[in-house]
């Protein structure tokens, strides 16, 4: 799970950056998604900053001041839903509590409004109901049970890939990178996020290990446009999986 905070204060972003490393272990059964799942949690201090870390990384949630010394967290947020063709969720998490703010903040597409001082197990919650919602998208229910898309079937519990039924040989790294695509179909995703999720690693430049195991997946479970799949570069970003034709 990777998240991103907008917040010119330090203490807030340390406050904020504790809570979703940690408190999401500690929260109540009914809220959590996965227990053993990785968050990862970056901090800006400024919109800058933050348009920056958006080109490079893919987030599934992030959290937005209002005032920011350079604008406005409500332009980061129209900017994500102008130009990213999969936004994230997002929630603002301001000193500003008028109902006219929230209805704008809203309006524009955020996910959920946050009042500071904020009480940190209610942030949690919140956080974590929007990414419930947010992970819907790519797969409902609990992380362990298995699903299917199209004529390929996932079971995480037993970290196998099937193909008309029939289990697909795969090495742990190609797993990794077929369960991550799957899961977001239709999304982009960063070859930053790729390589973090699957190596646990930042990308080397002149390294082809990601686009190597891209081909040997497409080739393996048959991710081309005769078997209603395109599994295509974006210049510049990473990958995307699509389901072309959806009545198989």
């Amino acid at each position: 799970m990777h998240i991103a905070i907008l917040d010119d204060d330090p203490t807030i972003r340390e406050q904020l950056s504790a809570l979703l490393t940690k408190g999401h272990r500690s929260a109540p059964e009914e809220w959590s998604l996965d227990p053993s799942m990785e968050w990862r949690v970056d901090t800006y201090d400024c919109n800058k900053a933050m348009l920056r870390g958006l080109k490079q990384y893919t987030y599934h949630l992030v959290l937005l001041d209002w005032e920011l010394p350079d604008g406005s967290g409500l332009e980061v947020l129209q900017w994500m839903r102008e130009y990213l063709e999969v936004p994230p969720a997002a929630i603002m998490v301001t000193h500003r509590d008028s109902e006219s703010d929230a209805v704008e903040a809203l309006r524009l597409g955020a996910d959920d409004f946050v009042s500071k001082p904020f009480r940190s197990q209610e942030l949690v919650a919140r956080v974590l109901t929007v990414l419930r919602r947010q992970l819907a998208h790519g797969r409902a229910g609990n992380p362990l049970d298995p699903f299917f898309h199209g004529n390929i079937g996932v079971d995480p519990q037993q970290e196998r890939i099937t193909l008309d039924h029939e289990p697909i040989k795969l090495t742990y790294q190609e797993y990794r990178l077929a369960l991550l695509l799957l899961r977001n179909l239709n999304r982009p995703l960063t070859r930053a996020y790729l390589y973090e999720s699957v190596w646990g690693q930042e990308e080397n430049p002149l390294s082809r290990t990601l686009d190597v195991h891209i081909y040997r997946i497409r080739k393996k479970l048959g991710l081309t446009a005769d078997r209603g799949w395109q599994l295509a570069s974006i210049y510049g970003y990473g990958y995307r999986l699509q389901r072309l034709d959806t009545h198989t």
